[in-house]
């Protein structure tokens, strides 16, 4: 059972999301194998779950220490995130008329790094916006990836 409030996907989901985090400060996501959704965390802190979540001016951040003991205990841990401020939809919407995204993934066996999905030798390191659906079969969406 979720301890964080969970914030399902809906007309008011980036109010409730504005309303639990301060929306001027970054926030790391990663996904939560155990309950199948996002958790968001701000200053060390998980402050909520969901489904869906859009950030901009994202980093893409992997713990190589977090990685190598993944690697050697061969059990999934907490090692990489996306880093960035919570926005709207609209506010993506005014700045992507094209909709180009790449889809992004990451695995701690096979890549040091989030790498574009379509080019897996091309790390992302940053992105201007990045569209996370956790059921979604392509959960993480970049636009601008770098």
């Amino acid at each position: 059972m979720l301890k964080k409030p969970f914030i399902e996907f809906g007309q008011t989901h980036h109010n409730e999301i504005s309303a639990l985090i301060d929306v001027d400060k970054p926030v790391q996501v990663y996904r939560n194998l155990t309950h199948k959704c996002w958790s968001v965390r701000q200053g060390g802190i998980v402050k909520l779950h969901t489904p869906y979540i859009i950030l901009k001016k994202v980093k893409f951040k992997v713990s190589q220490e977090g990685r190598d003991r993944v690697l050697r205990e061969q059990q999934k841990n907490v090692h990489a995130w996306v880093e960035g401020l919570v926005c709207t939809a609209s506010e993506v919407d005014a700045h992507t008329a094209d909709f180009e995204f790449d889809s992004i993934t990451y695995n701690p066996y096979k890549y040091h790094s989030f790498v574009n999905r379509d080019d897996a030798y091309k790390s992302v390191d940053t992105a201007i916006f990045c569209d996370m659906m956790v059921d979604d079969q392509s959960p993480v969406l970049a636009f601008g990836a770098k």
